[in-house]
């Protein structure tokens, strides 16, 4: 019994997550952004909506992940090594009635004694780990929503 409870307090398998990064789903692309939408909404701000595509507000996170905090006027201080966060959640039409959920996140890393941030990639070995955490996170949580139109 114990081993079972701290197995599931460990997270998400990586089974889990490749399901959920893999998924297609019976459901019009218009009901998928709704459902997508909803998800992002609970842990992000959306900053802006397409036919097919969410955007979120960028947030700022120190290079071991903490959320760097905002002061007056809504300034972020940044140091080297801080990232800027933005995801981008797109309905990918995979079939005739079938479509995909990609969570991809774009990241700015603030590089030191360089005025330029620089665009890290999501394959990129610079990247920090929790970047991935956080898209593969929240793309486990829009699947779980989404889990009713996904195939089997």
């Amino acid at each position: 019994m114990v081993v079972v409870v701290a197995a599931m307090a460990c997270g998400p398998s990586n089974a889990e997550i490749k399901t959920a990064r893999t998924a297609s789903y019976h459901a019009t692309p218009a009901n998928l952004l709704v459902i997508a939408q909803e998800v992002t909404s609970e842990t992000y701000q959306v900053a802006s909506r397409t036919d097919d595509e969410l955007v979120t507000v960028p947030r700022f996170y120190s290079a071991t992940g903490e959320l760097e905090s905002t002061g007056a006027g809504n300034v972020v201080q940044v140091r080297a090594g801080s990232v800027r966060v933005v995801f981008h959640i797109k309905i990918v039409p995979s079939g005739a009635d079938w479509s995909a959920i990609a969570v991809t996140p774009d990241t700015l890393q603030v590089v030191e004694g360089s005025p330029q941030p620089r665009h890290l990639a999501p394959d990129d070995p610079y990247l920090p780990a929790f970047v991935l955490g956080r898209a593969d996170a929240l793309a486990l949580a829009i699947y779980e929503r989404a889990k009713p139109y996904a195939t089997k």
